[in-house]
């Protein structure tokens, strides 16, 4: 009975060092997941500060276009683009 007492406990052990394992792992993938997430976000941030002067002259340059009645109208807006 003792012995069997023994391997039981030995096996806790065991089994109580791979939980704790799994567990440190688990923290460190949510970690990584989380990081991963906020390095995404700040690439779309930086992605749209960066591009939005860019959009925002295309769309002013599309408007003009659309609103342009005749050929001089036309000239100025590309003389604005040079």
């Amino acid at each position: 009975m003792n012995d069997e007492l023994k391997d039981v406990l030995k096996k806790q052990e065991e089994t109580l060092i791979l939980v704790e394992k799994l567990w440190r792992a688990e923290k460190w993938r949510r970690f990584w997941a989380i990081f991963r997430y906020v390095i995404y976000i700040g690439i779309i941030l930086g992605a749209f500060y960066f591009l939005t002067p860019y959009v925002e002259k295309l769309i002013g340059i599309i408007q003009g276009i659309q609103g342009a009645q005749n050929p001089q109208d036309l000239q100025k807006i590309l003389e604005q683009l040079q």
